[in-house]
């Protein structure tokens, strides 16, 4: 395991490239007063980042070198998951705090109420979208993964606009429910967003690990 992240971390040393861009999308977004999407965009950013690794592997066949080194294919798929998790809410933590700067340099104060849900709906995404991204990354490879992904986030588009034209039909008051959601309380949303989390991320991994069981090299 503590092969394979320093062996990851070294690559991810090599994307000078990738982070200087996002870099530079991180200042237009703070320039043109977006700071809110800053949040969800680094912590995807960062689950982006950890596949490359994924596809730093499988070039020239080093998949088939690795696998013959004295550690198992379960845990080559879990060490992908601890990097990516470790990564992304490394990236979403510094959206966090580039966000709360920008906003206190400009004397703008946010409600407690919608901070809380950006941060939330933050970790949800990166965390729903690193449950996706690595078995379809493990199964598919770098080219047909991103066609399967692309696919996999227009068919989720697709499923909430759904769900929101639904429930304007049916006449739900959708600011009325996400205050509701909201009353709860911070702890319990806490709560049963990890709860949901820890649980979907177990089925990831799982899939993950009979994909690299399975997979040939």
């Amino acid at each position: 395991m503590r092969g394979f992240l320093q062996k990851d971390m070294e690559l991810l040393k090599q994307s000078r490239s990738f982070i200087g861009i996002v870099i530079v999308m991180t200042i237009f977004m703070v320039c043109i007063k977006n700071e809110s999407f800053i949040i969800i965009y680094l912590g995807m950013m960062g689950g982006f980042l950890t596949m490359s690794t994924i596809s730093y592997d499988e070039a020239d066949h080093g998949m088939g070198f690795l696998m013959t080194l004295p550690a198992s294919r379960r845990v080559y798929a879990i060490e992908k998951y601890i990097l990516g998790y470790g990564v992304s809410f490394t990236f979403l933590l510094a959206g966090v705090v580039i966000s709360s700067l920008t906003d206190l340099l400009r004397g703008i104060a946010m409600e407690p109420g919608e901070w809380f849900l950006t941060v939330e709906t933050g970790i949800l995404i990166v965390a729903l979208f690193m449950v996706v991204l690595v078995p379809v990354q493990l199964k598919f490879g770098a080219d047909n993964g991103r066609i399967v992904m692309a696919a996999v986030f227009l068919s989720c588009f697709g499923l909430v606009y759904l769900m929101i034209k639904i429930t304007e039909s049916l006449g739900t008051d959708t600011e009325q429910l996400l205050q509701d959601v909201l009353n709860l309380g911070a702890p319990v949303i806490t709560l049963v967003t990890a709860i949901f989390l820890i649980a979907v991320s177990c089925i990831s991994c799982r899939i993950s690990i009979h994909i690299m069981e399975r997979k040939e090299f």
